[in-house]
């Protein structure tokens, strides 16, 4: 007879932890919105953010603008659909698993759901600088789309190489993946498109639910139970 650990959680039990922990993020995620967007007014933390921002725009230049372009791109949706559903299929295919898909499907697909509803009513404007990019929002900037995406994408490819293989090299993965969300996160200050509390609002809700969606949906599957 298979235990529960063997057996691995319901479907139930595990959409229902999906659900809560999406709710109780996106709380976190709008608590942080309406605290940086009322109660920072007047303080030491809004001269931070739009000084960090000014300080950016005062260190462009014609390189820097086209390779932060690039960079941030690393973030942009279409960009994360299609290295996603490469990820997921490649993962699959080497596991000969559903889990891998599964992984990066719910992990960028609640990470979604909670920066749009985030979005919507935090309804934050954009830094007072000028932007690089030729259309944006105006509105949007609290959380930042772009480094939450990238965490929960590359975050996601990283928990996959490090389930799948104990190579050294699999630390080399989970390197790069740091570091990429570092590039896209410092790119999209540099181009004016968030303050610096937008894009640690995104950390904060992106990363707790990268980890649940980890603990919840392991990317390998559960051994076959002792008989």
């Amino acid at each position: 007879m298979r235990s529960r650990s063997a057996a691995g959680r319901s479907p139930w039990t595990t959409a229902l932890g999906l659900l809560f922990a999406a709710v109780v993020l996106l709380g976190l995620a709008v608590g942080i919105g309406l605290l940086v967007t009322r109660a920072e007014t007047g303080t030491a933390v809004e001269e931070v953010d739009s000084g960090a921002d000014e300080w950016f725009a005062d260190q462009r230049t014609p390189t820097l603008d086209a390779a932060s372009d690039t960079l941030d791109e690393l973030g942009n949706t279409a960009v994360v659909a299609a290295v996603g559903l490469v990820a997921a299929t490649a993962g699959s295919l080497a596991l000969r698993h559903w889990r891998p898909a599964a992984v990066l499907a719910l992990a960028l697909g609640g990470e979604l759901a909670i920066f749009l509803t985030t979005t919507a009513l935090i309804d934050r404007p954009r830094p007072p600088v000028v932007h690089l990019d030729a259309e944006l929002p105006p509105t949007s900037s609290f959380p930042s789309g772009h480094t939450a995406a990238a965490i929960c994408l590359y975050g996601g490819i990283a928990a996959l190489v490090l389930a799948a293989t104990r190579a050294w090299w699999r630390w080399l993965v989970l390197t790069a993946a740091v570091v990429v969300v570092a590039v896209v996160a410092v790119a999209r200050l540099y181009r004016g498109a968030h303050f610096p509390t937008d894009v640690l609002g995104s950390v904060a809700f992106a990363v707790p639910w990268l980890l649940v969606v980890l603990r919840l949906v392991p990317p390998t599957p559960p051994r076959a139970p002792v008989r």
